[in-house]
């Protein structure tokens, strides 16, 4: 019989977003997210290179919004957010994190970064008391 509060048997019955947050609950160290693609394929019943697909498309929908909510806060409109947004390899860190190669939070810092630097090189300084005193 299955116990009803174990969070392995909750998430084979959920699909979507909330079964791999479930899952993403139970681990400890990064190295464990590479072990989370043998669970999204038992409960997507798809090939592991799909599952991997998924577990990708997971961090980086995370990622991106973690990007989006540090742009808001500090006064960059959507628009122009989703614009930067192209220019960066988003994906490429989603796929480290979903490998355990990197801490998801770290992705975000390290994109977030890149982001500034894309804002600051499309906006040269023209304010002369910081050209005077930069």
């Amino acid at each position: 019989m299955e116990d009803e509060n174990d969070p392995n048997s909750e998430s084979l019955k959920l699909r979507g977003r909330m079964a791999i947050s479930i899952q993403h609950q139970n681990i400890s160290a990064a190295q464990e997210e590479k072990r989370l693609n043998n669970k999204i394929s038992e409960m997507y019943g798809v090939d592991s290179d799909e599952a991997v697909d998924i577990h990708v498309n997971y961090h980086f929908d995370r990622i991106s919004a973690f990007l989006l909510r540090r742009a808001r806060k500090n006064g960059m409109l959507e628009s122009m957010f989703l614009k930067r947004l192209n220019s960066l390899n988003t994906i490429g860190y989603a796929y480290s994190v979903a490998q355990g190669e990197l801490p998801e939070m770290a992705a975000v810092d390290i994109l977030y970064k890149q982001l500034c630097n894309l804002h600051n090189d499309n906006h040269p300084v023209d304010d002369r008391y910081v050209s005077f005193y930069g």
